[in-house]
C-alpha cells in the first residue's frame, strides 16, 4: 500500500514551550503527546501511522510531501519464507557460532591509536561547552561528535559537555558536530582563546498537527526512493 501524510489543520502552539516526553512533547493546550517525526526514517514512521491511528505529531515539510510503503500481509507466503529462513539459520548455527567468538576476541585488541587525545600534557585546552536552543533553555542528551577524531561526548542534564585537546591534537580536531532530535544538525569551530563558550541550536523547520493517511490505489505507482531511509 501507498500513501501519504497530510495535516488538515495544522497546530500552531510554540513546540519549544512543551514538556518533554518520551516520543517527543507534551501539549498542555491540547493535553495530548506530540510524537517527533522528525529525525524519523521513512520505515519508521510507515510503521507507526500504518494502523490508522489518530497520532498528533511534529513532521518535516519533506516529509509531508514523500510517498511511504506498507507491504500488504500474505501469510502463507511469509509462512514458506520463515520456514526456509529457519532451516538454514539451523545449518548455519555452528559456523555463526565460530565466527562470534572470533569477532569478540578482535574486539578485545585495542590498538590505542586515539589515546593520545586524553594524554595530559603541560599545554592542554580544557572546552567547557553548553548547548542550548536559541531561547536559552539547555538541552541535555546532545550528541557532540569532535569531528575526523572518532570521538563521541554528550551533554548532561544542563546541557554541559567537556572535552580536553593537546595544542597538537587541537590544530587536527577544532570542530564539533552537534545533533540532537528536532533541531538542525550544526558544526562548530572550537575557540582556545574562548574556552568557556555556549552553543545555540536551530529548530529544524516543521509542522505539528493531527496527520491523516491518503491512500494512493495506483499500484502502478513505483516505490519511492530517499535519502531519509
Amino acid at each position: 500500500m501507498y500513501f501519504k501524510l497530510h495535516i488538515p489543520e495544522p497546530c500552531h502552539e510554540d513546540w519549544s514551550l512543551m514538556t518533554p516526553a518520551s516520543q517527543g512533547r507534551f501539549c498542555a493546550s491540547c493535553k495530548k503527546e506530540v510524537v517527533d517525526f522528525t529525525e524519523l526514517s521513512r520505515k519508521q514512521i510507515a510503521d507507526k501511522v500504518k494502523n490508522g491511528e489518530k497520532i498528533c505529531g511534529r513532521y518535516r515539510k519533506d516529509q509531508l510531501e514523500t510517498t511511504y510503503f506498507t507491504p500488504e500481509n500474505k501469510p502463507f507466503k511469509n509462512l514458506g519464507i520463515a520456514a526456509a529462513f529457519t532451516s538454514l539459520l539451523a545449518l548455519c548455527e555452528p559456523a555463526m557460532g565460530q565466527e562470534t567468538e572470533v569477532k569478540t576476541e578482535q574486539k578485545d585488541q585495542y590498538d590505542g591509536r586515539n589515546d593520545h587525545l586524553f594524554v595530559s600534557n603541560k599545554d592542554v585546552f580544557t572546552f567547557n561547552g553548553t548547548i542550548s536552543e536559541e531561547s536559552d533553555v539547555p538541552l541535555p542528551g546532545v550528541y557532540v561528535e569532535l569531528i575526523n577524531s572518532g570521538k563521541t561526548f554528550q551533554t548532561d542534564f544542563d546541557g554541559n559537555f567537556t572535552i580536553k585537546l593537546s595544542a597538537e591534537d587541537f590544530k587536527k580536531y577544532n570542530t564539533i558536530r552537534c545533533s540532537y532530535v528536532g533541531f538542525e544538525v550544526q558544526e562548530f569551530k572550537l575557540d582556545k582563546e574562548n574556552l568557556n563558550r555556549t552553543f545555540k541550536l536551530t529548530m529544524t523547520e516543521a509542522l505539528m498537527g493531527e496527520v491523516i493517511i491518503i491512500r494512493n490505489q495506483n499500484k502502478q505507482t513505483k516505490k519511492p526512493r530517499s535519502k531519509y531511509q
